[in-house]
């Protein structure tokens, strides 16, 4: 009986940590959209206005393709319409948290190393949200379709999922800068197949976030900027610790507690 309970406590003790870890990637998660819901504003001219700015910047780019390209697609090939209306849901959250999980499980330094940098992209695009609310180009009437909205999953438009997110948070899209961070981690794999998946997987995402009208070519470019930013935001802090031991803050207080006492 009491090997029974040792060999049960041994199990829960090791089980801690990695409950632990998940709890904070999860609670992370859970504020980051917490506070990207709050951001929401009450008077929604500013986001449109500002898709109206995206809109020019795009035009004189010579780069407004989305409207032609979500109409020729509803056109020719209504099908992959569809099915990108399913990518752009079901091809984001299963294969970044399965991906998660299994980096976590068999290649710990791995996620550790990647682990800064996603939670930096929350801080990031936070800012970003806050600074520069958009309007995503599903909004603009008269110019886009809402593709999800007119051919499902009707789960996915109701206003109850609506409701949990904020609708103007269009720039950057985490959906693309997400999917092209674990897209370069496939393809550093060196698995053939992972490494094909690497390329293919912020492709498609790109185009199912475009042909969905969830989001313009500029959000996808601000999404992969935020992941840059992340990238070297981490990079830089890794780097002061080395230089400055492996924390800088509990040294820092402790050397000015012994200045502060030495000059009493």
């Amino acid at each position: 009986m009491r090997q029974s309970s040792t060999r049960l406590l041994t199990m829960v003790r090791s089980l801690v940590p990695h409950t632990r870890e998940f709890a904070i990637i999860g609670g992370a998660y859970g504020v980051y959209m917490l506070l990207r819901a709050l951001l929401i504003i009450d008077a929604p001219i500013v986001p449109f206005e500002n898709a109206k700015t995206v809109v020019e910047i795009e035009q004189s780019l010579g780069v407004f393709w989305e409207p032609a390209a979500q109409a020729w697609a509803l056109d020719n090939i209504h099908a992959a319409v569809i099915i990108l209306n399913w990518v752009y849901i079901f091809a984001f959250y299963p294969i970044i948290i399965t991906s998660s999980v299994f980096i976590y499980v068999r290649y710990r330094s791995h996620y550790d190393y990647y682990r800064p940098i996603v939670l930096a992209s929350f801080g990031i695009a936070l800012v970003s949200f806050a600074i520069f609310p958009l309007a995503p180009p599903r909004m603009l009437t008269g110019q886009f379709i809402d593709t999800i909205g007119e051919y499902g999953p009707a789960f996915y438009s109701s206003t109850q999922v609506g409701d949990l997110y904020n609708g103007f948070a269009a720039m950057p899209s985490l959906h693309f800068g997400w999917s092209l961070t674990f897209g370069y981690i496939f393809y550093r794999s060196g698995n053939k197949f992972l490494q094909f998946l690497g390329v293919m997987y912020p492709i498609i995402m790109l185009f199912a976030i475009v042909i969905t009208g969830a989001h313009f070519w500029l959000d996808a470019v601000g999404g992969a900027l935020v992941m840059i930013a992340a990238f070297r935001v981490v990079g830089a802090w890794r780097k002061f610790r080395t230089v400055h031991g492996k924390t800088p803050l509990r040294n820092f207080v402790r050397i000015s507690s012994i200045q502060m006492v030495g000059l009493r």
